[in-house]
């Protein structure tokens, strides 16, 4: 695809991303709001906002940043050559790339990923309900981790990754629709009770939709303004 066609997609794009960005805090906030159920989640988030506020967990995330890279590659087939992790940046070097290995560590929460599979997989051989509440403080640990990084990474200079997948028009529109559903299937998983995604689909269709529908009758009012402009 060419890097046009991208960045026309990346327009009509940003509407549809700025709308899913309003309806899954309306959506989401009443379910997070039960802090009987959601405490333990709640309170590793808070954790993790204060210590990123103090400066820490930088290399962590550039590690866990390269390793979703090389990780994206593997599962797109793409050869693996060299992983490089150091204080404040790093590198892989591959034999080729693509959109979905560029933007993957900005939309796949990576040691969110990691903490839930251990504890699925310990759950096969020891009862971990009593543990429960550490698990969802782990996972509201780490999701902060993902969401507080990338949303500092992003609001900086362009990053070469958004470049390399046609240009931040096109890519942040994208990663804000990606990051919005995948935060809506953690809380769904991690608090099947409280989260409907076909709820959570609903509203965010019907944002979106009232959004391009106000673009619409904007652009048609200015056309017909101008038409009577030129006309008079």
């Amino acid at each position: 695809m060419s890097a046009t066609a991208k960045t026309l997609i990346g327009i009509l794009l940003a509407p549809a991303a700025l709308a899913a960005a309003w309806a899954t805090a309306a959506a989401l906030a009443p379910a997070l709001g039960k802090f009987n159920v959601t405490f333990p989640l709640l309170a590793g988030a808070l954790a993790c906002a204060l210590l990123h506020a103090a400066g820490l967990g930088r290399r962590l995330y550039v590690a866990s940043h390269e390793l979703t890279h090389a990780l994206a590659a593997v599962f797109t087939g793409v050869r693996v050559r060299k992983i490089s992790v150091r204080r404040s940046s790093g590198y892989v070097l591959l034999d080729s790339t693509n959109a979905f290995i560029s933007l993957a560590p900005y939309f796949i929460p990576f040691y969110t990923l990691a903490v839930s599979a251990a504890y699925w997989a310990a759950g096969h051989f020891w009862h971990l309900a009593p543990y429960r509440p550490w698990f969802l403080a782990a996972a509201g640990f780490t999701l902060a981790f993902h969401l507080l990084h990338t949303a500092e990474i992003l609001g900086g200079p362009v990053q070469s990754d958004l470049r390399k997948a046609g240009g931040p028009v096109f890519s942040l529109p994208l990663l804000v629709l990606l990051n919005c559903l995948g935060l809506a299937a953690a809380l769904r998983l991690l608090f099947p009770g409280l989260v409907s995604l076909r709820a959570y689909g609903a509203k965010v269709f019907e944002t979106q939709a009232a959004a391009y529908r106000h673009i619409y009758e904007a652009a048609l009012y200015a056309v017909n303004t101008a038409k009577i402009y030129i006309q008079s």
